[in-house]
Parts: C-alpha cells; sequence; structure tokens
C-alpha cells in the first residue's frame, strides 16, 4: 500500500503497455491507407498549449508544420477540437 492508497503502478504499467500496442497499430493502419503520420505526444501538447494560451494561428501552423499535407481548414478543425 502506498502512502496514499493501494499502489496501482504495476497497473499503471500494464495499461501504458496496452496504449503504446494500440499506438503502434493505429500507426501501421495509417501507413496502410496513406495517411499523414500522427505528431507525438509532446508535439501534440505543444500546440494544444498555444490554443489554451489564446494563440490559435500560432496553434494551426505549428500543427501544419508537424503534419505535412494537412490543409488549413483541417488543420482549424483540430484545433478547434483541442
Amino acid at each position: 500500500m502506498g502512502l496514499f492508497g493501494p499502489d496501482h503502478s504495476s497497473e499503471i504499467a500494464g495499461l501504458r503497455m496496452q496504449v503504446s500496442q494500440l499506438e503502434q497499430r493505429v500507426e501501421q493502419l495509417a501507413q496502410l491507407i496513406g495517411a499523414p503520420p500522427v505528431p507525438r505526444d509532446a508535439q501534440l501538447d505543444e500546440v494544444f498549449n498555444l490554443k489554451q494560451s489564446g494563440q490559435q494561428i500560432a496553434a494551426i501552423k505549428r500543427l501544419r508544420e508537424l503534419r505535412p499535407g494537412l490543409g488549413l481548414a483541417e488543420a482549424k478543425a483540430i484545433v478547434d477540437r483541442m
């Protein structure tokens, strides 16, 4: 038992492994259909932080830098949903 309750570290490690496997499958499927690669979490966090700080245009520009071939309207729609 941890300081603030039960220790869930092994459960969290298992969930992280499952997420990693799912991410790999999604990446494989994206390659099969020719979709552009998905930016890594840290990069999406950067886009999210830009939007949250009121810099929506900068967030859209950054997202388009991370995902070459992404149209302006598509990038705006993604940022709007963040």
